[in-house]
């Protein structure tokens, strides 16, 4: 739950020109990305790092920028898995680009509902309220389970062992 409070503390949080920002720059710092740069994935990581050092344990999660890395590190290193829960970091493929990239977008679930509506409550970064993978805040955000293409990142599956 630490990583879902480090991240609500942000919602609300817009970017001032394309990428950037104050505290869009210093994600992007902290996960040696410039300005500009897409930064669903720098908050994510940033996120888990203040969690951590707010618990007083490691980080051994590498700092990492791209979406797609994220989700294959945290693959690599057995912490994937199809179920949601809270504190986990989603995936969501969106293609690739121009150049043939994978393209991609995480964040992080706050909760999980059960049943009809099948939802997950979120908190995500370098989107808007249409849930864009290229948007321009921190919102927080409802989605579909099957909007969720790549699954979820346990991090306490490398933090507490």
């Amino acid at each position: 739950s630490q990583i879902i409070e480090e991240a609500q503390k942000w919602i609300g949080v817009r970017e001032q020109g394309k990428n950037d920002g104050p505290e869009v720059r210093e994600w992007l710092r902290r996960v040696n990305r410039q300005p500009g740069n897409a930064w669903c994935a720098a908050f994510a990581w940033c996120m888990l790092d203040d969690a951590c050092k707010a618990l007083k344990i490691d980080n051994t999660f590498p700092p990492i920028a791209g979406a797609w890395l994220m989700l294959n590190q945290a693959k690599k290193m057995k912490a994937w898995t199809d179920i949601p829960g809270q504190g986990f970091i989603f995936g969501i493929d969106h293609g690739t680009n121009q150049a043939g990239a994978r393209i991609g977008h995480v964040g992080i679930v706050t909760s999980v509902t059960e049943g009809k509506e099948d939802e997950i409550q979120t908190c995500e970064a370098n989107t808007n309220s249409k849930g864009s993978r290229e948007g321009d805040g921190v919102y927080a955000k409802t989605r579909k389970k099957s909007e969720i293409t790549l699954g979820y990142f346990d991090p306490g599956r490398i933090l507490f062992q």
